[in-house]
């Protein structure tokens, strides 16, 4: 038998219309709208619904109960006033953890195994019939794709919690920052189910504490360092 051809690459191809053309263009446009709209989930880590929820109130709350745990997982989502680089660095100052979050009575770094990763030990006074606790978290520091820093832990030991997993992460968001973050601790002790309903109250709090001890900090050095700069101006007239 004779060889077969492939007849179709002889075919003249089509020349694209006019209609083709404006169908390409809508086509890119909603890919490209697509694309942006993804990329403004991923950055600001929040959804429409929690946004419109953010803008009516200062704080985003979810609580999450889980199978098995006698705790929940509990997320809280907040603005903060500077970029996220800024607030991460301020935050990973542990030593001062004392002074600003509720029942932290000390805190302090024990192991640093690289630049980004570190160990932390804690010291926490604990409600009526616990006097305190210890524990020992690891905590790693990457920077994102979308421009995010993320502050992830573990425990590393305890002497009265089973696990306690977290992260936080700053985003930006408008100029500022927002903060994502999210705590689930799994006791070690017989007692635990007398403070479960009180485990959120608590998250919370301690996020205000942080969200007004980083605000009220930059806000502070801001103000020092354009003093000092109107100062130094001053003084070359």
């Amino acid at each position: 038998m004779g060889k077969n051809f492939n007849f179709s690459k002889f075919i003249a191809p089509r020349v694209p219309t006019r209609y083709d053309l404006f169908m390409n263009i809508k086509i890119l446009s909603l890919l490209s709208l697509i694309s942006l709209s993804s990329l403004a989930y991923s950055m600001e880590g929040i959804t429409t619904a929690e946004e419109q929820e953010l803008t009516k109130s200062s704080m985003v709350r979810k609580v999450i109960w889980k199978d098995g745990y006698i705790w929940p997982e509990v997320r809280i989502i907040t603005v903060l006033d500077h970029l996220p680089q800024d607030n991460l660095n301020e935050f990973l100052n542990f030593e001062t953890h004392k002074t600003y979050i509720p029942d932290m009575l000390e805190s302090k770094v024990v192991k640093k195994m690289s630049a980004n990763e570190l160990q932390v030990y804690f010291e926490m006074e604990m409600p009526w019939p616990v006097k305190k606790t210890t524990h020992v978290t690891n905590n790693l520091i990457t920077k994102n794709t979308d421009g995010s820093y993320t502050l992830k832990w573990n425990l590393v030991k305890a002497d009265m919690l089973k696990a306690t997993d977290g992260y936080m992460r700053f985003y930006p968001y408008k100029g500022k920052t927002l903060l994502e973050y999210v705590s689930h601790i799994v006791p070690n002790s017989s007692l635990a189910g007398m403070f479960k309903n009180r485990v959120a109250d608590d998250v919370e709090k301690s996020v205000k504490k942080i969200v007004k001890h980083l605000n009220l900090t930059l806000n502070n050095r801001e103000t020092l360092s354009n003093l000092n700069n109107n100062q130094l101006k001053a003084k070359n007239l």
